[in-house]
């Protein structure tokens, strides 16, 4: 090789070399220190959690009369940040459905978001985990069993489509683009569709762009508007105050439905598909018709809807009968599983330490349900959840006295008699007490 060309190589490796360093380093340069990182690892977990929906952009478009192509979707979504340790950074469930409820019926995309420190961008970069087998996904955030048993093999992301992360100057906003090379998802109808997108989080708002390009650069999916969607946060995850009442359709259960639904509480009555429920219907309460006794059909109720609390007045006289243990188990195991932590039971003078207190006729009459009684408060008490268990005495008809108590402590006391109405009033006193939680009370009528 002549000295001539020597040079030019020499020349055009330094030339390269150069080239490759200043790469490297302006994408060193670009990283953010590990301070920087953390703070917004902070900002995007104690952020990124609520309830989103985007009905304030929504109805502005229709009322300033936006186009077809400019008209940004009505849209809810819901955040909420779970404990996991199979990916690494900050993990939000996401879970979009087509009227802001938790029902499976009007649920459509779930996933997860990741927010991670990329090591070779040494940036917080945000991820989106799809569920590879998502039919049957529904609630992640209220099932922690389901959550514990995840790996990231259970999901599958897709190349380049990661977001770069950066926080503003004055802390209060975390932003960015896809740059890392086309994210690209291959259409119904054949061909391929690129990504572009951009998102923009606030303390209370979740912005992105969303939108979708074929190959000629229409828009396929999303709008024409340059404007980002804007998800504003319109609730918290568990501010529900929904009850769902089991044993309703007559008795205590009935009378208790009755005090909830006059007070304008969101109600729900599990009940079998026999039953009588026309008193129920004039109350104007939600319906879910299902077996106490089939755990499936219990954990179905507790799924189609966001609950705040549970009540359990299931019972029957006949000492045959297994919804007293059986049913009322079932009940507080879908409550736990789904992570409804307040359930009430309506239990019996008579049952656990309280045995003593009743005639011996009535032990003679009610024993074996009594025991499946006992079986279910212990069962309730050893769950974990935050329960409160009544114990009436002989309950009769008639309006609430007024005059009832509940006596807490392992005193027996005389059986007596008080009217279902004023058991229902006491607990629901105990409802919105909860100084009440993880305790047992007898409810009797005051002596005169």
């Amino acid at each position: 090789m002549s000295f001539k060309k020597r040079i030019i190589f020499f020349v055009v490796g330094i030339g390269l070399s150069l080239l490759t360093y200043s790469l490297v380093f302006a994408e060193q340069a670009n990283a953010q220190t590990p301070a920087e990182n953390e703070r917004i690892l902070a900002a995007v977990k104690d952020w990124v959690v609520g309830r989103y929906d985007s009905s304030e952009q929504y109805q502005r478009d229709i009322d300033t009369g936006a186009s077809d192509t400019q008209q940004h979707r009505l849209m809810y979504q819901l955040f909420a940040p779970i404990d996991a340790s199979f990916a690494d950074g900050v993990l939000v469930y996401q879970q979009s459905s087509m009227d802001g409820s938790e029902d499976p019926d009007w649920i459509t995309r779930r996933g997860l978001l990741q927010f991670y420190v990329n090591s070779e961008t040494g940036q917080v970069h945000q991820r989106e985990l799809d569920f590879k087998d998502s039919e049957n996904v529904f609630n992640v955030h209220r099932d922690p069993e389901f959550l514990a048993g995840l790996t990231l093999e259970d999901f599958t992301w897709r190349e380049n489509c990661d977001f770069k992360l950066t926080m503003s100057e004055d802390g209060l906003s975390v932003s960015g683009p896809m740059d890392f090379g086309p994210c690209r998802m291959e259409m119904p109808s054949g061909g391929v569709m690129t990504a572009d997108d951009k998102i923009h989080i606030t303390p209370d708002e979740f912005w992105f762009l969303g939108r979708y390009l074929d190959e000629d650069g229409a828009v396929v999916w999303g709008t024409e508007s340059d404007e980002m969607n804007k998800l504003k946060r319109v609730g918290d995850i568990d501010e529900s105050s929904a009850v769902l009442v089991f044993g309703g359709t007559r008795n205590t259960g009935l009378e208790i439905i009755k005090i909830l639904a006059a007070r304008g509480d969101s109600v729900t009555a599990f009940v079998r598909p026999t039953s009588d429920v026309s008193a129920l219907n004039d109350l104007g309460v939600t319906l879910f018709e299902g077996d106490a006794l089939d755990a499936d059909s219990v954990r179905a109720a507790f799924d189609a809807e966001s609950y705040g609390a549970v009540i359990s007045s299931l019972g029957s006289t006949r000492g045959d009968s297994p919804v007293d243990d059986v049913g009322t188990i079932n009940v507080a195991e879908a409550a736990k599983a789904t992570g409804v932590d307040r359930i009430l039971m309506v239990s019996s003078i008579g049952a656990g330490e309280s045995k003593g207190a009743l005639p011996f006729y009535v032990r003679w009459i009610l024993g074996s349900a009594l025991e499946r009684k006992t079986t279910a408060e212990n069962h309730l008490m050893a769950s974990g959840l935050d329960y409160t268990i009544i114990r009436p005495g002989g309950l009769g008809e008639g309006p609430a006295s007024e005059t009832g108590q509940l006596i807490e402590g392992s005193e027996i006391f005389a059986f007596g008699q008080i009217s279902r109405a004023e058991v229902a009033r006491l607990l629901v006193e105990a409802f919105d007490d909860p100084d009440t939680e993880r305790k047992v009370y007898h409810a009797i009528e005051a002596a005169d």
